[in-house]
């Protein structure tokens, strides 16, 4: 059995685009830009991009494996997360926001996403 990944980058703000690859071996990959004929495809998902790579591949949406994606959860005790705060100092409420909400555009990006593949069919256990 073949592994399908299908990687999906720029949902957050523009330049959303697609990339299938099969045991490793890009596929097929698309802008969201180009099949929606919109410079940027300003926050919109990669729907048809996704779709078009599928179908650019002979396959089902259902035999996709993995769903990579650009993001991941910052841990409050990774460096980065207290670099931020540390960073604006002078303005107390974003520290502690970026400390103990600091996941918040992840959660959005995630909440999504799990939208964009029920829309596609592929099972969210595959992210």
């Amino acid at each position: 059995m073949s592994l399908i990944t299908l990687g999906l980058s720029g949902a957050i703000g523009h330049d959303p685009s697609a990339a299938l690859f099969v045991d490793g071996k890009l596929v097929a990959a698309i802008e969201e830009e180009r099949l929606l004929r919109r410079k940027h495809a300003k926050d919109e998902l990669p729907y048809l991009a996704a779709r078009h790579c599928i179908q650019m591949a002979g396959l089902k949406a259902t035999d996709v494996n993995q769903v990579a994606i650009p993001y991941a959860p910052i841990s409050l005790f990774k460096k980065a997360r207290w670099h931020y705060a540390y960073r604006h100092w002078y303005a107390p409420d974003r520290s502690l926001d970026s400390l103990f909400n600091g996941n918040r555009r992840f959660r959005r990006y995630l909440r999504e996403l799990n939208g964009l593949l029920e829309k596609l069919h592929i099972s969210r256990s595959a992210i």
